[in-house]
């Protein structure tokens, strides 16, 4: 966890703090480092205390941003947590040079005990935030939850029921290089395990769970991955109910 000694408290550190490790050399004026300190005081007092608390990450996009309030959901289930969104935190008052959400970004970051990053593709805020939750000072708080990263339900034996047929077709969006060919064998194989799913029903689904946005993870991404994957720290999931089961693994 994060101790109070590891956050600083007047001014003099609170600006060295921000200038050599989130801003790197800019300069705030008296007024803008007031404001700050009085801003990580107010989150102090709001943030710490016996409680865990969970800075959840990810796209705020439709549908996306359903993930993340799930994750909210499960986490603060747990006895004494508090998890929250960025989005929920009071804003920073400071000039316009000042990067605010850059600077609130990390402010958070450093009280939260524990930071999970909900990714399902390459684009947006989300992969703004997995490259800032690299840095040491965060990383080893920091738990990555890719979606179909890896494969669940490959194997044709696993192919039974529906929600295992609408598992495969989420996997399939992320991998498949002829997506609708692939729909249409994946249909094909419903049918033959007597289930009423079509083409258009698992291209109706697809649209619901990911907005029409074709998914994937860039070579940068996935070499990242391998990283936090090393430190077990990198949980693979598919659907929403197995989102749910891999983040027990926040601690």
């Amino acid at each position: 966890m994060v101790s109070i000694e590891d956050i600083p408290e007047n001014t003099e550190e609170l600006t060295d703090f921000i200038l050599n490790d989130v801003l790197y050399g800019l300069e705030l004026d008296p007024i803008d480092s007031e404001q700050l300190l009085s801003y990580m005081r107010e989150r102090h007092e709001h943030l710490f205390g016996p409680h865990s608390t969970y800075f959840v990450l990810g796209s705020y996009e439709s549908p996306f941003k359903y993930r993340l309030e799930e994750a909210l959901d499960v986490l603060n289930h747990r006895h004494d947590a508090y998890a929250y969104l960025l989005v929920t935190q009071p804003d920073l008052d400071v000039s316009d040079d000042i990067p605010n959400l850059k600077v609130k970004f990390f402010l958070h970051a450093l009280y939260a005990d524990s930071v999970p990053l909900i990714l399902e593709h390459d684009t947006g805020g989300a992969v703004a935030e997995f490259g800032r939750v690299e840095r040491p000072m965060l990383l080893d708080r920091t738990y990555l939850f890719p979606r179909a990263q890896e494969e669940h339900y490959a194997d044709d034996s696993l192919l039974t029921t529906q929600d295992a047929i609408l598992a495969r077709a989420v996997e399939l969006a992320y991998r498949a290089d002829n997506l609708d060919e692939e729909l249409d064998a994946l249909a094909e194989r419903a049918r033959d395990h007597g289930l009423d799913i079509s083409t258009q029903g698992l291209e109706s689904y697809l649209e619901s769970e990911l907005g029409g946005r074709t998914p994937s993870y860039s070579g940068v991404i996935t070499d990242s991955l391998v990283h936090l994957e090393s430190l077990n720290q990198c949980f693979s999931w598919t659907t929403t109910e197995e989102l749910d089961e891999r983040l027990s693994n926040v601690p």
